[in-house]
């Protein structure tokens, strides 16, 4: 965790740099105002890191804190838009500029034509302009955002079509959620909602694919009450995400328990519905596992010694664990992590680091589902993406 808060930190210290240079100092005020933008842009930049510690470390959950969350993670989804429309001007602006020094740097001329040497006041106000028309366009992107991430998750229902099924599970139904990132601008009033949507449903089986929580149980104990609600006749069941090792993880799958959530860590259970077997295995998270002793990812694990079964799911939370999924001979694998990219322009930007990035995948003989996130992480925003429940139907091939 340090070397992430390091890494937080330093991309933040970049962004009040560049901002500052490319947005604060162009304008036509004075040198007191400058630096009073200039701390503004710090403080709502830096100013709600302080409850991210408090969140994790001291186990405190102060009022105030819930309001500088807010301001901060949606400031910070803003900036995080606006800082790519300005780049994209930027740099070609600065291949330019170089190039124009190049060119007068060899020139043999004394003199350069005036479009090519340094117009001041007409790039000040170019800036300006162009600074304004993209927050302009940014800031009703980054308000449709917030409204997309909040509202309620989108029902999406997907047929697992699995050769060999027995007719006794043909339409048997799992309802998958995954990332609802309980934490600071997440809370309980939004978990009951969720809750009420996934009864509704009438599912066989429910299943939460990791990253439940953000933050420690001490602090957010009340915001997931609401998942002991959920109640299917095969019941409700857990693998862990990266983010719960970041929270405290033993306490967490306590805490699950508790909820009458059952997690499963490298291990299998035997579902029996009188029709049909079905063999249900959890994995750590592929990367945090690693982390801790004795919580290493391992299908293969939970794959061991399985009683005889008809088909086959595993819960993992990060899609590329379906590799190793695929070795073990799982049949079906869901997943989440990934939130789909999230918003503009990171739902497309995902593409370049994960492979299974949302929907539907088939690996080797595994069948891969990719849920985009019930909730969010960070700055309260979607775009391109939708807050997903995932109602997945066993059908015969």
């Amino acid at each position: 965790m340090g070397y992430w808060f390091i890494i937080v930190m330093t991309v933040s210290t970049l962004l009040v740099l560049y901002l500052g240079w490319r947005l604060i100092n162009p304008l036509h005020v004075g040198l007191k105002r400058k630096i009073t933008l200039w701390f503004l842009l710090a403080l709502l930049l830096f100013g709600h890191r302080l409850t991210w510690v408090l969140h994790r470390t001291e186990r405190l959950q102060l009022l105030a804190c819930d309001t500088i969350d807010w301001v901060g993670f949606t400031f910070l989804g803003f900036i995080s838009i606006l800082v790519v429309f300005m780049l994209a001007r930027d740099i070609p602006s600065l291949f330019g500029r170089v190039a124009s020094g190049v060119k007068r740097l060899f020139t043999r001329r004394s003199k350069l034509p005036y479009f090519i040497g340094p117009d001041r006041e007409r790039r000040r106000f170019l800036l300006n302009a162009s600074n304004g028309v993209i927050m302009a366009a940014v800031l009703p992107m980054a308000g449709f955002g917030v409204y997309n991430a909040r509202r309620k998750p989108s029902v999406l229902k997907n047929d697992l079509r699995l050769p060999g099924l027995p007719a006794g599970l043909d339409g048997f139904t799992i309802a998958q959620i995954s990332d609802t990132h309980i934490g600071p601008t997440i809370r309980g009033d939004w978990a009951r909602k969720v809750v009420a949507e996934v009864n509704a449903l009438s599912p066989d089986l429910i299943v939460h694919t990791g990253d439940m929580v953000d933050g420690a149980v001490d602090g957010l104990k009340a915001d997931v009450q609401p998942f002991g609600e959920l109640h299917a006749p095969h019941g409700v069941w857990f693998c862990t995400g990266n983010h719960e090792y970041y929270s405290g993880v033993f306490e967490w799958l306590a805490e699950a328990r508790r909820l009458g959530i059952r997690p499963l860590v490298n291990e299998h259970a035997l579902i029996d519905t009188g029709k049909g077997r079905i063999l249900l295995g959890g994995v750590t998270d592929l990367r945090m596992g690693h982390t801790v002793p004795g919580q290493a990812s391992s299908p293969a694990k939970a794959m061991s010694g399985a009683p005889e079964h008809d088909v086959s799911v595993l819960l993992a939370h990060e899609p590329d664990s379906v590799y190793a999924a695929a070795e073990a001979g799982f049949d079906v694998q869901l997943s989440g992590h990934t939130h789909g990219g999230q918003y503009f322009p990171y739902n497309y930007a995902i593409h370049l680091f994960q492979t299974y990035v949302s929907g539907p995948y088939l690996h080797e003989d595994t069948h891969l589902y990719v849920n985009m996130g019930t909730g969010y992480w960070g700055p309260p925003m979607r775009i391109g993406t939708r807050p997903e429940i995932t109602l997945h139907t066993l059908r015969r091939a």
